[in-house]
């Protein structure tokens, strides 16, 4: 009936704790179990992008920039429906679209316009990663 503990043990006049309260209630954990069903299916059962790449440690701050020189070796990887179809490694990219750039040549032709391409680039020398994301017909 969608109504919460709370309200149950006002109805039943119980005035402190939900301890004999929770004894008439039947607590229905249908969502729970949907939404865990709905996750072993991701993860187990499909080849659906997560955003993984995108999250930060905890170690980490936030405002680290991503930089690139052309002494640097650099390690890019593309990503499509989260298969890699791409790598390269390499140094002397100036910036990102450079390293976006020559690692596109290399992606499959099968992958329809406008569908977006994740770039994993990691930064062999200090360890650094950061995902980028573009659109075939827009970014490369």
């Amino acid at each position: 009936c969608d109504a919460n503990i709370s309200d149950v043990a006002f109805g039943l006049n119980h005035s402190h704790g939900f301890n004999v309260t929770r004894g008439y209630v039947k607590i229905d954990f249908t969502p729970a179990w949907e939404l865990n069903a709905r996750i072993i299916d991701f993860v187990f059962f499909t080849n659906k992008t997560s955003k993984q790449g995108k999250a930060q440690s905890l170690e980490e701050s936030g405002n680290k920039m991503f930089r690139i020189s052309p002494k640097m070796m650099i390690r890019a990887r593309a990503y499509f429906m989260g298969e890699m179809v791409s790598e390269l490694t390499n140094i002397g990219f100036s910036n990102i679209n450079q390293v976006i750039a020559s690692l596109s040549p290399k992606l499959p032709h099968d992958i329809p316009v406008g569908c977006t391409v994740q770039f994993r680039l990691t930064n062999c020398d200090s360890k650094q990663e950061m995902v980028y994301e573009r659109s075939k017909g827009k970014g490369f």
